[in-house]
């Protein structure tokens, strides 16, 4: 069975989709919507898209091409010690893990600047040729 996050990161990477996460509550479940922005930064040796989610306080991190052939997504989202990093990837272990340990290293100052700069960032518009 294909998860539901996989299928949301391969329709964002495809553009054929806006990212959403259900969060599932005791008594309700929510969409968390993921697409504001994107800003692209640096993690690792790549670069990445960083989407603002509607709770106004936490990102996707996606990376902006595959890195060497593989795939993957980063969910950062504060707490009340900092940040907590999720994620999901599609390829070796050492090829993520940078990535991962950096946006650890965020805190909830530095994650509230950057749902800023991407609530700031003009959308990506594809025009057909």
């Amino acid at each position: 069975m294909v998860s539901p996050m996989r299928c949301i990161y391969f329709a964002l990477v495809l553009g054929l989709a806006p990212l959403s996460i259900a969060a599932a509550g005791p008594a309700e479940q929510a969409a968390l919507a993921c697409e504001i922005g994107p800003v692209q930064r640096e993690f690792g040796a790549s670069t990445w898209n960083i989407y603002a989610c509607s709770d106004g306080k936490s990102i996707v991190v996606v990376p902006l091409a595959a890195i060497d052939g593989k795939f993957g997504y980063f969910f950062v989202t504060p707490n009340d010690q900092g940040v907590v990093v999720v994620g999901e990837g599609w390829g070796q272990d050492t090829l993520f893990q940078p990535v991962f340990q950096q946006l650890k290293q965020v805190t909830a100052v530095e994650l509230a600047a950057i749902v800023q700069s991407a609530k700031a960032a003009k959308p990506v518009v594809s025009v057909a040729k």
